[in-house]
């Protein structure tokens, strides 16, 4: 709870100045989003590859859960415009696993990102209001590597931390049931994300591609994204 409020106070610090009580409104909002991440996806095909046994992926990158925390104000009958803070993850796992031991690898992906809404009403009343919506963020990644091997009664583990910093923007539709002073409904948009450089969290040194060492790996996080969304307005 602690840090949701820090998060709703970072939000409210970024949101214009010229916010009134009435016309401002917290949100939050909760759902499933998809990611690209295909030089991670070609990372984890490396990685099984470099099994003295034959692995098996277990799970590469599947559709995950997001949440959002922001603020807005009704700058005027059909804009609203404020900022928001998203937390997105998703993940991969490969594995051997036999009577003498077992190897398993898990790279899990972590998106922070913080940026400015705005969005325009297309249609509604009182009631219902069909609106779209624009984002642009700057999105934050971390990646953690953990390959762990047990064999002979031995266990070894090794762990490289990964992050990257880069642009994106969102665009998409939401629908919203108004009352009194909240409002509930869904929003579903596209996530285009530029990919970010990976460098390692501790050296600094950045992660190439095993197969090409011209070539720096990254983070994508271009994909659709579908939530459930609660918003307050204040002092109504």
């Amino acid at each position: 709870m602690k840090k949701l409020l820090i998060l709703c106070l970072a939000c409210a610090l970024l949101a214009p100045s010229n916010l009134s009580g009435q016309n401002t409104a917290v949100w939050f909002s909760f759902g499933l989003n998809a990611s690209r991440m295909d030089d991670m996806k070609y990372l984890q095909d490396y990685i099984l590859g470099t099994y003295p046994v034959e692995g098996k992926i277990s799970s590469s990158f599947p559709v995950y859960t997001m949440g959002s925390v922001g603020v807005l104000n009704q700058l005027y009958p059909s804009i609203k415009i404020g900022a928001a803070y998203s937390r997105s993850a998703t993940g991969g796992k490969s594995n051997y696993t036999d009577y003498s031991g077992y190897i398993t690898t898990e790279i899990d992906a972590v998106s922070h990102k913080l940026g400015a809404y705005a969005s325009y009403l297309i249609t509604g009343g009182k009631r219902l209001e069909l609106s779209a919506f624009g984002r642009l963020d700057i999105n934050y990644t971390q990646i953690d590597i953990t390959s762990d091997i047990f064999a002979l009664g031995a266990t070894d583990r090794i762990s490289n931390r990964y992050s990257s910093v880069s642009p994106g923007g969102t665009a998409g539709l939401e629908f919203l049931v108004m009352f009194s002073n909240f409002a509930l409904g869904l929003e579903g948009g596209y996530e285009v994300n530029l990919p970010g450089k990976l460098k390692n969290r501790e050296s600094k040194s950045e992660l190439h591609d095993p197969n090409d060492r011209e070539r720096i790996l990254t983070s994508d996080w271009t994909g659709w994204c579908v939530q459930i969304k609660a918003l307050v307005w204040l002092g109504r």
